[in-house]
């Protein structure tokens, strides 16, 4: 009797200890389907994530995960892996993720009758083609109305199905709803920052076929802007990941005062970050691999070189003495000159800084108005990468000067800014 207890308590200990491994970091908050006329589902699936995770398995509605886009809180792309019942997203500290895609596992159709089945983890609203007519419905809504001449449903969490009819594809209220899909697939990417000119324009002529009533040419040319806009991403989400990997590259050869070449590999990055803002993302990800390269080659500077240049000059000049009036007589040393900024008109010039930057802008000018960069990041304690990022940025405020002295970066504030300089 008490080794059958003792195997069930083990096996109660072990099945508590796979549950939880097994533990789902994160929690549903928002979810919303929207039917298109074709069976296209676009999911919308908002949750909020354990930000001490780095990744977190997620369980998402069907199998099929068509132009998936992850978003972070802050409008960052989220990079995933699928999983048997979802994806596994690299959440990096995220506190949300919003996952949106477009799949056909939902839908069904039987002759002129569809049918929509899914289950949900909360309460969920369900966007029905346009002209599309219920037939049934598996539970009672919790709300119902309408949005631009669809019908819009709330539904309890819990197992789904709802069965209606509707129109053919290649109708007017097919292309509308391609149409519409594209416009929101791109609005949601130029939120991000990217810029798709392409897709814009194909957009904008598949709203003038519509017009035209050529409904086939404009679901095609909505399409078209669609996979475009996608396309679009990819590229900027490539030159971004290069970018940073180039700033990373950049703050290594730094920190190991490998400063031969390192001008170069700023330079590029500066171009590639320049190509960037342009929208040339192929551009600026072939920049940025460059910068990259040269900041990895970046070398030491030798000082062999100058000291025999200095000993050629003593031979030259005849010996010690002739040394000794190339170097000159010990001069007194100048008395220090108080130094002041005028941090307001800089603040009030540049209202867009953050904190941490005022923070170590005011540091410089306590400082005469520079510094070295890893004095900055020793009084700090901020991490090189995240340092580079912030000297990139107040550079191209204009509100600082990076300079090269004996082999360290020299951080130096504007002159505009200093109390009885030209700025004043």
């Amino acid at each position: 009797m008490r080794k059958t207890l003792s195997v069930l308590i083990l096996l109660s200990l072990i099945a508590s200890t796979t549950l939880a491994v097994g533990q789902e970091y994160y929690s549903p908050n928002d979810l919303s389907f929207t039917v298109y006329d074709d069976g296209y589902v676009v999911v919308d699936y908002t949750v909020d994530v354990d930000p001490t995770m780095v990744r977190v398995n997620v369980s998402l509605p069907g199998s099929l995960y068509q132009n998936l886009l992850i978003l972070d809180q802050d409008l960052l792309i989220l990079d995933s892996t699928p999983t048997g019942d979802g994806l596994t997203i690299d959440t990096l500290a995220a506190i949300s993720a919003s996952i949106w895609y477009e799949t056909t596992d939902l839908t069904g159709k039987a002759g002129q009758i569809w049918t929509f089945a899914v289950s949900t983890p909360i309460n969920s609203t369900i966007l029905l083609p346009e002209g599309s007519t219920i037939i049934s419905l598996s539970d009672v809504p919790l709300e119902m109305g309408s949005l631009a001449g669809r019908v819009l449903l709330t539904m309890p969490l819990g197992d789904l199905e709802i069965s209606y009819t509707v129109g053919v594809v290649g109708s007017r209220e097919h292309a509308l709803a391609i149409i519409n899909d594209a416009e929101d697939t791109i609005e949601a990417i130029q939120a991000t920052g990217v810029i798709t000119p392409d897709a814009d324009d194909l957009l904008e002529r598949a709203y003038s076929a519509y017009d035209a009533g050529q409904y086939a040419g404009a679901e095609q040319l909505a399409a078209q802007a669609k996979s475009s806009a996608e396309d679009t991403a990819a590229d900027a989400s490539a030159a971004s990941v290069a970018i940073d990997n180039a700033i990373s590259a950049i703050s290594d050869a730094d920190e190991d005062e490998r400063t031969e070449g390192l001008a170069a590999a700023q330079d590029k990055l500066g171009e590639a970050e320049s190509s960037y803002a342009l929208g040339d993302y192929t551009e600026a990800l072939e920049l940025a691999e460059e910068a990259q390269d040269l900041a990895e080659s970046a070398t030491r500077k030798s000082s062999g070189s100058n000291m025999l240049l200095y000993a050629g000059l003593v031979v030259a000049a005849g010996g010690v003495g002739a040394a000794y009036m190339l170097m000159g007589r010990p001069k007194k040393a100048p008395e220090v000159q108080a130094v002041s900024f005028d941090l307001d008109r800089l603040f009030r010039e540049h209202p867009n800084l953050r904190m941490d930057d005022k923070e170590v802008i005011r540091f410089l000018a306590q400082n005469r108005g520079e510094t070295f960069a890893a004095e900055v990041r020793d009084r700090f304690d901020i991490p090189r990468t995240s340092l580079w990022r912030m000297i990139r940025r107040l550079e191209g405020e204009g509100v600082i000067e990076v300079a090269t002295v004996g082999g360290q970066s020299l951080v130096r504030l504007d002159s505009r800014y200093k109390r009885g300089g030209a700025g004043e």
